[in-house]
């Protein structure tokens, strides 16, 4: 970003700096704030009361209010004899080994390479988990006449996923005890010293219970940031409910990460089994002309390591010319072939991928897809459409349903999803029973044309045994025994033809794996009539995968790391290639006659952006993505704030109108009291002004415009102020930057928030931020919200230097 932004001094200014002037002095005005204490340190509790949570104790567990037994389901269906067994985790595989030698990514350790990474993020998630421990904590509590009780926990930070709770997991409750003055109790002697009865034991066998409640979460109400806990075994007798405190923690739920281990084990079983085929063959690779390396032993192979051997050659130019009719019939030039190529696998056998910066529509394209493949294309009958989040997904289902009957398409959530969360739109795509959402029964699962969920979910498809691989063996065990003297199948037919993934860049690899292995092709079936397709859709220079480990491999998405490999990165295509090559930023996306015969692209590269004005456009287009990016969006949407006031130099045409602003804002950043996160109330001020202002002027509405900022805790100072009695602006957005993935705003005002640049380094260290960001992914997400204007606030000193190294302190 810093680069970036230092080269722009040299050209046409499309941002205009406004606010204080820069300052000249040797320490960047920062020496004044310094502190004489570590500003990182966490708040201070006593260990006394610290200890407890690592006691030993009687337990009582709330059992799982809302759960599928998917093992069974699978047993059920397809009995148990006929389905193949699961690949085991690797026997080789140590935490402690890779620790000292690191693995390296190969398909001969692709499973040692992830469990490694995936093994440390869960332990930076454990240790994230215990830091939002609350101690001496006040509940609500009502009990039940079941013995049980329901408790009311305020949790501060719930409203940013801080922690990341959802309904049915676990929260472990400690009750503390007081005497009457309020303190906490301390054993004085060992208990068996004291008699045996209730008054003793109460008041004298130590500060809490010895009780521990495994509580499950019954409801999640982030905008109070409260849990509603539902606790086994809490009675007004065993609480001493004059003076309900708790220590209170929140456990990892390692379910989450489970599947996806065992996913790794299935995809390395599979890795090594191509390995051991193209040993046997004597030959060092894998040959395009074999019949097998259209399906079943390389297909995980060439999904998840394509060369060019899985491509096919173009050895003409395409006529331009579309064979489908399209449901929507404004996709441009390149959603339409996207469409084309997508659903007549010209391309080859590996994953086609759609580039699609924002405002560029991959969705819309995704979507297309999936209506032509399923009702269109005479190979595809069923299909799995993924997303990463489940907003994501439901956005999916939400377009498809103007296409789709309930009976042919299902939204498949998990068990401990809340009714409220699904849009009221899309609830009868949904199988339901009274309590929870469900698997519906094999025969209704069987018959849907498309299923969409999210890429977690698909878990479920797989712990059910709904697999190609499952369905097939069954199956064809099946008809092997009923007709022993058949000779054997030449061809198998699979049920899920397509995997189509939306957003692709945003789930981490081993959460792909999950879908990617229910649509699989079993590795000993005969040549498939069809070899599944894998599509996906997205964009790497956004937000890339959320984890607690600031620097990790996860954070690499499969569909980026795709990208980066030869078979794409090196197409005369590619976004990228043309600077590589020296080409001229106008040089066209299309194949030439003077090209051919070349590798057909397995993408495309979507360019119309349809959203943002083009001055806004402009710098992400030069940062991100080569310069390929061409503003479309109706000047009728980009123009509306030519005439706000706001603006340093007022535009006298339209040619001359950026609708750029960088505020520069030497105010101070801070830390809260509590170690809470870091804060610049004048940069606070300066945003909410700027709002104000907008709306004042009557050319946008406050439900237009986004204030945004990389830290919390500047959000919450944010979001407090444009509420407050001096702005009353309620209808403004305010939130962090990585809510705003996907979404757009008439107006975004970006808060940067850092000013002082002595703790850019462990910003950078820690994740935080946008100053020095290394990829700019946060960045490019907010500047490319914004649809008429766009104004940064922050310290010119620091964003505006080539390298973080050269600031002043």
């Amino acid at each position: 970003m810093n680069a970036a932004v230092n080269r722009r001094k040299t050209e046409k200014p499309a941002i205009i700096f406004q606010g204080s002037p820069p300052s000249t002095s040797q320490d960047g005005g920062e020496a004044k704030f310094e502190r004489g204490f570590d500003i990182y340190a966490t708040p201070f509790v006593p260990e006394k009361i610290k200890n407890i949570n690592s006691l030993p104790g009687q337990e009582f567990t709330t059992p799982l209010a809302k759960s599928i037994d998917l093992h069974a389901y699978g047993l059920e269906n397809l009995g148990s004899r006929l389905l193949p067994p699961i690949a085991l985790a690797s026997a080789s595989y140590s935490y402690e080994a890779c620790l000292k030698d690191p693995p390296t990514l190969s398909p001969l350790n692709y499973e040692s390479f992830f469990r490694f990474h995936l093994d440390s993020e869960i332990q930076q998630q454990q240790r994230e988990n215990a830091s939002y421990a609350l101690y001496v904590h006040q509940v609500t509590v009502e009990f039940k006449r079941d013995g049980n009780a329901k408790i009311t926990v305020r949790v501060p930070g719930l409203r940013e996923n801080s922690p990341y709770v959802e309904e049915d997991d676990t929260v472990q409750l400690r009750q503390l005890r007081f005497d009457h003055l309020g303190r906490l109790m301390e054993r004085t002697a060992p208990l068996s010293s004291y008699p045996m009865n209730v008054y003793y034991q109460q008041y004298f066998s130590g500060p809490w219970t010895e009780i521990i409640y495994n509580a499950r979460v019954k409801a999640v109400v982030r905008s109070l940031e409260q849990l509603v806990l539902n606790v086994a075994g809490l009675t007004p007798e065993s609480s001493e409910y004059d003076n309900l405190k708790f220590n209170i923690q929140f456990p990892l739920p390692l379910n989450r990460y489970s599947t996806m281990q065992s996913a790794l084990s299935q995809v390395q079983a599979s890795l090594l089994r191509a390995r051991q085929i193209t040993n046997e063959a004597g030959i060092m690779g894998k040959a395009s002309t074999n019949p097998a390396s259209l399906s079943n032993p390389f297909w995980v192979q060439s999904m998840l390591f394509p060369t060019e051997a899985d491509c096919k050659v173009q050895a003409n130019v395409q006529s331009g010319t579309y064979k489908h009719e399209l449901y929507d019939r404004v996709l441009n030039l390149e959603q339409r072939i996207a469409v084309e190529n997508a659903c007549g696998q010209t391309y080859g056998v590996l994953p086609y991928l759609i580039s699609g910066p924002p405002g560029t529509g991959k969705t819309k394209t995704i979507i297309e897809i999936a209506l032509q493949l399923v009702n269109n294309v005479a190979s595809v009958s069923h299909i799995l459409l993924c997303a990463p989040s489940e907003q994501a997904a439901d956005t999916l289902a939400n377009r498809l349903r103007s296409y789709m009957k309930p009976a042919e398409m299902l939204r498949l959530n998990r068990p401990t999803r809340t009714f409220s969360e699904v849009p009221d739109t899309i609830l009868q795509y949904c199988y339901t029973t009274e309590t929870r959402f469900d698997l519906p029964p094999f025969e209704q699962l069987m018959s849907y044309k498309i299923v969409v969920t999210s890429c977690r979910d698909a878990h479920m498809l797989l712990q059910a045994r709904m697999t190609n691989t499952d369905l097939y063996t069954v199956e064809s065990g099946l008809r092997t025994r009923i007709h022993p003297s058949d000779p054997p199948q030449t061809s198998a037919r699979l049920h899920w033809d397509a995997l189509l993934v939306d957003e692709a860049a945003q789930a981490t690899e081993p959460e792909t794996l999950l879908p990617l292995l229910v649509v699989a092709p079993p590795p000993d079936a005969p040549q498939l009539t069809f070899a599944p397709l894998l599509i996906m859709a997205g964009d790497e220079h956004q937000l890339t995968p959320r984890t607690s480990l600031p620097s990790t491999p996860l954070q690499r998405s499969l569909f980026a790391r795709l990208f980066s490999r030869p078979v794409y990165a090196n197409h005369p295509l590619a976004r990228h290639f043309r600077s590589h090559a020296g080409l001229p930023s106008t040089a066209p996306l299309t194949i030439s006659p003077s090209m051919v015969p070349v590798l057909r692209p397995p993408f495309t590269n979507l360019i119309r952006n349809y959203r943002s004005h083009p001055a806004v456009l402009t710098m992400p287009s030069r940062l991100f993505y080569a310069s390929t990016l061409v503003a479309e969006a109706p000047i009728t949407s980009t123009f509306r704030l030519f005439n706000w006031l706001g603006w340093p130099r007022k535009p006298t045409s339209p040619s001359d109108y950026y609708p750029l602003i960088f505020h520069d804002n030497l105010s101070p950043d801070d830390l809260e009291s509590d170690g809470g996160g870091w804060f610049n109330p004048g940069e606070a001020e300066i945003a909410c002004s700027y709002a104000k202002s907008l709306v004042s002027s009557g050319l946008v509405s406050e439900a237009e415009i986004a204030i945004m900022s990389p830290f919390k805790a500047q959000v919450r100072r944010i979001r407090g102020l444009i509420r407050s009695e001096k702005y009353r602006l309620w209808g403004v957005n305010v939130g962090p930057t990585e809510a705003y993935q996907g979404l757009e705003y008439g107006v975004v005002i970006l808060c940067v928030t850092r000013s002082r640049g002595r703790f850019v380094g462990r910003d950078r260290e820690l994740g935080w931020g946008i100053v020095g960001e290394e990829m700019g992914n946060r960045l490019n997400v907010a500047l490319t919200r914004a649809k008429m204007g766009l104004i940064m606030v922050g310290k010119r000193e620091l964003v505006c230097v080539k390298d973080i190294q050269d600031t002043p302190e």
